[in-house]
């Protein structure tokens, strides 16, 4: 009998080990699985932050790349009034050539012909549709009815079949690499057209929440209203938010709430998880609003870096609040003009045309890089933070005026 015990409990010793063994293994393939998928982890995680960085960084040379953009001749193929004071004109290469490829939020330059006056007159106007469209889109508010209004000469002028003569696309407010954070894309009125494309962007890479918002004045005035409740019905994980200021007496309200009345406010833009810390902002209207919601949203914590802002028009500003104004020479040396810089003179590019130097510009806030040139001598100052991101010794013209005698290359 004794034996036999001996033998199960050696027996019972020996399958012990092995459980112990076995389980052991598991347990160490367990912490092996753990380390090593947590260095996958870090791995990955590393390789989508250069992967973003890359990405950013051709973006950036994509947006920077005017230098090479040439002025091209497009046909309107297609015009569309979007509402009483916005059409949209939908144009094709007239060489039948592909459109170099844009950025969702970029823009093109469209000069007027014939100019009005003796200054050549261009102006900026955001690419609207799908970047993948094949064609371009470009949606005009007629904001003048003064002759020389680039504006008004789409408006009244342009009919299809029409040759526009055009630049681009160009500029640094566009979509940057999500790396899933949360978009929140705020325009107002006209604001909304460099966010469309943004939005059907938005919706094929993997970020976090989409939120959308779009200030109207009236139903008269929501250009591309339809497109939005379209993309809202098809898209479930967009948050559409749609404020008119005018809401229409009698219209009931859609119940998913994609009408609001009245206008929001910076409090409505942070409702959502993740809101200072986790998401990007991307704001398109006039600036005293666009000052206002900037301001709102640092003020609540988020970072000024996360904020990207479009801007094609401005107030006119004084120059200078020092109490005396020192007047400087200036020297275009390719149009071998000296002039000099008075305090009339708005910026330097105000200077240029006041003295029948030719310079070319679009959308005189800085925003657009059209007139960018070098500075070979002297030094400028800015009367405001250009948004464009300009290569070594170069100057915006519009929103920069000497600071010394100066010699520029144009």
């Amino acid at each position: 009998m004794q034996p036999i015990l001996i033998g199960i409990a050696t027996l019972t010793i020996s399958l012990t080990v092995v459980m112990l063994r076995s389980g052991y293994g598991v347990f160490a393939d367990i912490l092996q699985n753990r380390s090593t998928n947590k260095r996958q982890l870090v791995a990955q995680q590393s390789a989508n932050l250069e992967l973003s960085n890359r990405l950013n960084q051709t973006y950036l040379a994509l947006a920077t790349s005017r230098r090479q953009a040439r002025w091209r001749e497009v046909m309107v193929v297609k015009i569309v009034k979007e509402s009483d004071d916005v059409k949209s004109f939908y144009l094709v290469a007239q060489d039948y050539e592909p459109f170099p490829p844009s950025l969702p939020g970029q823009h093109i330059l469209v000069q007027q012909t014939p100019p009005p006056d003796s200054q050549r007159v261009c102006r900026c106007y955001s690419l609207s549709d799908d970047c993948a469209a094949g064609h371009w889109r470009i949606s005009v508010k007629k904001s003048s009815d003064q002759p020389q209004s680039t504006s008004r000469w789409l408006h009244n002028e342009i009919e299809v079949g029409d040759i526009l003569k055009v630049r681009g696309p160009s500029g640094a407010f566009y979509l940057r690499p999500t790396a899933e954070r949360n978009l929140v894309f705020v325009s107002a009125g006209i604001g909304i057209s460099p966010m469309l494309p943004m939005l059907i962007e938005a919706i094929r890479r993997r970020c976090g929440s989409i939120h959308f918002y779009a200030q109207f004045r009236d139903v008269a005035h929501m250009p591309f209203a339809d497109s939005l409740s379209d993309l809202a019905a098809k898209y479930p994980q967009i948050a559409m938010n749609i404020w008119i200021s005018r809401f229409p007496k009698g219209v009931r309200r859609a119940t998913r709430g994609l009408f609001f009345e009245g206008k929001f406010q910076v409090n409505e833009l942070l409702s959502h998880d993740g809101a200072i810390d986790g998401s990007d902002y991307y704001l398109c209207g006039p600036e005293e609003w666009q000052d206002q919601i900037r301001a709102g949203l640092v003020r609540a914590g988020v970072g000024a870096e996360a904020i990207q802002y479009e801007l094609f028009q401005q107030k006119e500003k004084p120059i200078s609040t020092r109490d005396e104004f020192i007047q400087h020479s200036i020297h275009f040396k390719q149009s071998n003009a000296n002039v000099r810089f008075e305090s009339s003179h708005k910026s330097l590019l105000a200077c240029a045309g006041q003295n029948s130097v030719s310079m070319e510009s679009g959308c005189r806030t800085g925003a657009c890089g059209s007139c960018a040139v070098r500075l070979l001598r002297g030094k400028v100052r800015y009367t405001r933070e250009p948004q464009f991101p300009m290569q070594e010794s170069e100057i915006l013209p519009c929103v920069c005026v000497p600071e010394s005698d100066i010699e520029v290359d144009v």
